[in-house]
């Protein structure tokens, strides 16, 4: 009997076999364990802004596109919501790049606060009652 030599395409199959088990084992786990399975079904049926909204949450994301329409090319902006850490939040600053929040900035973003009100602010459009964007007095 002939002994095996182990030979770099062997290596290269063993390794590929083994990558393949595991991207099988990952996308197994996402799919089935995590129960996702839905969520990937109804991202294949929707056009890539129906995606966005599905991912960003559908009132969130008619307001960022009602905020990048109406906020003037490359105004900053910052969030009446002082809960940074919430996943809307962040998912928010992709959508409405190139717009930039920073504090202190001439316009406010007031999402799902009714009757939100600061002095030194004023209505510049509004979605609804609890949807709105703030400018500072003096700046229109």
């Amino acid at each position: 009997m002939k002994p095996r030599i182990v030979t770099k395409k062997n290596v290269f199959v063993l390794l590929f076999a083994a990558w393949v088990i595991i991207w099988i084992a990952f996308t197994a786990r996402e799919l089935f364990l995590k129960n996702n399975l839905g969520d990937y079904k109804m991202l294949m049926s929707r056009s890539l802004e129906g995606k966005k909204s599905y991912v960003t949450g559908d009132r969130l994301y008619e307001f960022l596109t009602f905020c990048n329409n109406k906020l003037p090319v490359g105004a900053d902006y910052m969030w009446s919501k002082t809960n940074k850490e919430d996943i809307g939040m962040r998912r928010a600053t992709y959508y409405l790049y190139p717009h930039l929040e920073r504090e202190g900035a001439d316009f406010m973003l007031v999402y799902e606060e009714p009757n939100f009100t600061k002095t030194d602010y004023a209505v510049l459009a509004k979605l609804d009652e609890s949807r709105y964007i703030l400018v500072r007095k003096g700046k229109k």
